[in-house]
């Protein structure tokens, strides 16, 4: 696998719009419900929001990774203001919002009460997130019962088989991986969540992404899924930065993972040296974007 920089240009000022691809793909088409509308089959882009989060799109179908959080621990990148308001307002790139998907309850990635807040302001989003994270929902004063009928919890142990979830276009696994840190005691008990989304399918025409919020780069927590990871092919990974800054974390994306590439997250707002010289891509900058290869 071939991981080369695509940086696109920045369009956090008109929140991420969905740009028309070149290349000979077909061209993408704004109507007036802010859906794509394409002359062809859609090609899937991945728009970058902050930190972890990252918005997915193909065609009418739209999923967010990690977008509700407001804590960078002084060090990480957050979502800017304007853009944070649309989510919340479910308007222009954020119309129609299929699925929000949560990778673990920490403060960087999720926040209970915004999670309700955007529950309650979107009622046609599902909300996937591990069992943690919903039970710190359900103790925020934001809760609404009605709410758990659109929650999908995850639920798993380390070692648990994976959990398949399929709703409309998207199929999803979800495989509990350790938490980076791994086996510190505080990192074990964190439900850390990989997902791998197919969206309108997983062949030709349809998009694969995997999303692996805080994973741990130890081969030893991946080779008991190995028949999962070959099921299905992943398109475009979107692992923590630091899997680029060891062997073993490049040898589970380039051997293990099955993707065709792969896009560095998590990134430091201070880009380490040592990631800017790995050759890898990531994303550092809200608002880039990457056209995920079928």
């Amino acid at each position: 696998m071939t991981l080369k920089p695509l940086l696109y240009s920045v369009f956090v000022a008109v929140c991420l719009p969905l740009i028309a691809c070149s290349n000979g793909h077909a061209e993408h088409h704004h109507g007036e419900d802010g859906h794509t509308h394409d002359d062809e089959a859609a090609h899937a882009q991945a728009h970058y929001l902050a930190n972890s989060a990252i918005l997915i799109t193909q065609g009418e179908t739209k999923i967010l990774f990690d977008p509700l959080f407001h804590n960078n621990f002084g060090q990480y990148q957050l979502v800017p203001d304007e853009v944070r308001a649309k989510i919340m307002a479910g308007i222009e790139a954020f119309e129609g919002v299929d699925a929000v998907f949560i990778s673990h309850a920490h403060g960087d990635h999720f926040n209970a009460g915004d999670a309700n807040q955007y529950m309650e302001s979107q009622a046609g989003a599902r909300f996937i997130a591990p069992q943690q994270a919903v039970d710190a929902m359900q103790k925020d004063s934001r809760w609404n019962d009605d709410f758990i009928s659109r929650i999908i919890a995850v639920d798993l142990d380390y070692g648990d088989a994976p959990k398949e979830i399929t709703f409309g276009d998207i199929t999803a696994s979800a495989v509990r991986i350790p938490h980076a840190g791994w086996p510190d005691p505080r990192r074990v008990a964190v439900q850390n969540i990989v997902y791998r989304v197919s969206i309108n399918g997983s062949g030709d025409e349809g998009a694969t992404v995997m999303h692996m919020g805080d994973a741990d780069p130890r081969a030893q927590h991946y080779t008991p899924y190995d028949e999962h990871w070959q099921t299905t092919q992943t398109d475009t990974a979107f692992p923590p930065y630091w899997f680029f800054l060891s062997q073993n974390g490049v040898d589970i994306i380039n051997n293990q993972l099955n993707v065709k590439e792969a896009v560095g997250v998590h990134v430091p707002s201070t880009v380490p040296e040592k990631l800017k010289a790995s050759g890898a891509d990531y994303f550092s900058t809200p608002g880039e974007e990457r056209e995920i290869e079928k």
